[in-house]
């Protein structure tokens, strides 16, 4: 059992996919499928099997995949463990998406002090940041949105949490407990980015519904949204951060999103292959744990 073959089947979980996995891995798909039936060889149990066009975990494969989860986790500690961090001549580059630092908690602002000037922020919408990775202008980016995969390089998932709606306080959505999907369909939505990348679940659902994305609106900063939402009334919402939750601004109610796969995902994507991996996984996991050290329960998401 390699290293390399446990790597090779968690990204396949990850992905449902042996040729996604082949693209993150920087290898060709039978490599991972190799990988895979070695391991089921030793183990004696199938992890896989075909759903579609893709692959799920079988009930063995998902009780492997927890402890591969750990045993790759504690092999990248020890190999992050010596990254020089006294090299002042060693910056990182590393995109931010829009008010990501406006969502983050305290603890994590602390841990990037402590790095000083060996780290640079530009701050950009999420697909920017994912295509300043994949062209090498940055050597990372830290960004939120909802659950998706992103091709040709690596990342590294730290946090997630619900996502909210907020609208005016005279709205009827204001006295839900949750909203639906579908009650946003007849909504004008605030939103920070373009809906095609920042919140394609979301969106794939409501063009299923018919929704008319003229109807969204993109918008530069979160005080300018809860502008629009007070000035507005019922007939407009925003799509928000767990931030919001417990003290929503005068004039407006929080409410959060029922369905579960349209949580926020905090995400750190690199390029595996790169020079500055190490350095950026050394970051990734030092921001992970401030995250959960952190007490306050709203974490990183962006709006």
């Amino acid at each position: 059992m390699e290293i390399q073959q446990l790597r090779h089947m968690q990204s396949a979980a990850r992905h449902s996919s042996y040729a996604r996995a082949a693209t993150e891995c920087f290898t060709s798909r039978q490599n991972i499928a190799h990988s895979v039936k070695a391991l089921e060889a030793e183990l004696g149990v199938a992890l896989f099997e075909r759903k579609g066009n893709g692959v799920v975990l079988t009930p063995a494969g998902k009780i492997v995949a927890r402890r591969v989860d750990g045993i790759v986790a504690a092999v990248d500690s020890l190999r992050f463990m010596f990254v020089d961090m006294d090299d002042q001549d060693r910056t990182l580059s590393l995109a931010i998406s829009n008010n990501l630092f406006a969502g983050i908690p305290y603890g994590v602002d602390e841990y990037f002090v402590e790095w000083g000037s060996r780290l640079r922020f530009v701050e950009m919408d999420c697909e920017r940041c994912y295509r300043a990775v994949l062209s090498g202008k940055v050597d990372a980016a830290i960004m939120s949105c909802m659950e998706r995969e992103f091709q040709s390089c690596s990342s590294y998932e730290v946090m997630d949490s619900p996502a909210f709606i907020i609208t005016d306080e005279s709205s009827p959505l204001a006295a839900k407990e949750f909203v639906s999907v579908s009650d946003l369909k007849n909504q004008r939505l605030l939103l920070m980015s373009e809906p095609t990348f920042q919140y394609e679940p979301l969106f794939a659902q409501l063009d299923l519904l018919g929704y008319d994305r003229n109807d969204v609106n993109v918008i530069a900063s979160t005080g300018s949204m809860v502008h629009m939402v007070r000035k507005h009334g019922g007939g407009i919402s925003g799509i928000v951060s767990a931030k919001f939750a417990d003290k929503p601004p005068a004039g407006t109610a929080v409410v959060q999103i029922s369905d579960p796969q349209l949580k926020w995902h905090f995400y750190i994507l690199y390029r595996l292959s790169a020079e500055s991996s190490s350095m950026v996984m050394k970051l990734a996991q030092g921001v992970r744990s401030a995250f959960k050290a952190d007490s306050i329960e709203t974490y990183p998401m962006s709006l």
